[in-house]
């Protein structure tokens, strides 16, 4: 069902669930002690301390740039979500080395990101079960897969439901004519 290039084996694979605020960690840096490991992350864990006043520091330094045109300030967008990657990424990494008891050296390699979204949503627990043990079986203990295929699935299933929820929240707007990006094609008199 899935098939994965080993040659281009992320150090770090983090699994998101865009509609919910927490997500997987799996630290394959084999160089580290103690490693591979799996953690479960909360948006709030990334967010903590100075997060946001060092995120508006730095928005601030771009939007007041000096040398700056107009078109740069069309670019923007872009840089903003750079620096957003750039600080949640420390962060993610900060949280996931706190068991460390010497600070990583030199470069994390590359961080892999799936996304449970669109058609992943749609996988049975024996499809997720096959990509798990696709991707992390040569790389993780087989206590951790089972522990990883449980968690994923389970937040897998909560990410299905928010899903749903939104879905039917957007189609309540939609017949009420609540806003929203659509058009009113049938809208209620009020007396």
């Amino acid at each position: 069902m899935f098939e994965s290039k080993r040659e281009n084996e992320s150090a770090v694979t983090l699994c998101i669930f865009p509609h919910l605020r927490e997500f997987v960690a799996i630290d394959n840096r084999r160089s580290l002690p103690g490693r591979p490991v799996v953690k479960a992350l909360k948006h709030d864990e990334v967010t903590s301390g100075d997060f946001y006043q060092r995120m508006e520091q730095d928005f601030s330094k771009l939007l007041r740039r000096p040398e700056q045109g107009f078109l740069g300030m069309m670019a923007m967008p872009q840089e903003v979500e750079a620096l957003l990657r750039a600080h949640s990424m420390r962060r993610v990494m900060e949280s996931i080395n706190s068991d460390l008891t010497e600070p990583a050296k030199g470069e994390v390699g590359s961080v892999g990101v799936m996304f449970f979204a669109g058609g992943l949503l749609s996988v049975d627990e024996g499809q997720l079960k096959e990509v798990i043990e696709e991707l992390f079986d040569d790389v993780l203990a087989p206590g951790q897969v089972r522990d990883l295929h449980s968690r994923l699935f389970s937040l897998l299933k909560q990410e299905r439901d928010a899903v749903a929820a939104a879905s039917k929240s957007e189609l309540a707007k939609l017949i009420l004519g609540d806003g929203g990006p659509y058009v009113t094609l049938w809208g209620r008199e009020s007396n």
